[in-house]
């Protein structure tokens, strides 16, 4: 199923989206060794990331300028953000990894607003 482009909440927030996973991906990129350092990780993570995000919002971007957009597509960016937003809290409770107490503001701040992603899109989804 289908939907018009004319459900322009759903197109804001999935170009709002777009634009965050783009930043952050150039973020990652551009800082790769601080906050590498930072997290605790190593720079490849970083690249890796950035590569990811830039994949993400190049999707969602794509998506958002056909004709339609689906409901299908729709979900699956609900599902995307929300396994974001799953790992960011498995990297917050998983004694596996030990991060200072500022990177895990940073993870918390992020998972959060990736999670007010999935949500708004979640409510636009229930709409198609």
């Amino acid at each position: 199923m289908n939907t018009q482009n004319h459900q322009p909440d759903l197109l804001h927030i999935l170009n709002a989206n777009a634009m965050f996973s783009f930043t952050s991906g150039l973020f990652f990129l551009l800082t790769a060794k601080p906050l590498a350092g930072f997290l605790g990780a190593t720079s490849a993570v970083l690249y890796a990331l950035a590569f990811v995000m830039f994949g993400y919002a190049a999707l969602i971007a794509f998506n958002t300028h056909s004709p339609t957009v689906s409901r299908g597509f729709t979900l699956f960016t609900v599902i995307g953000d929300s396994a974001w937003v799953l790992g960011s809290i498995l990297l917050l409770v998983l004694p596996l990894f030990h991060f200072t107490a500022d990177a895990k503001w940073a993870i918390g701040v992020t998972a959060i607003c990736v999670d007010i992603f999935a949500t708004l899109q979640f409510l636009e989804w229930r709409k198609m």
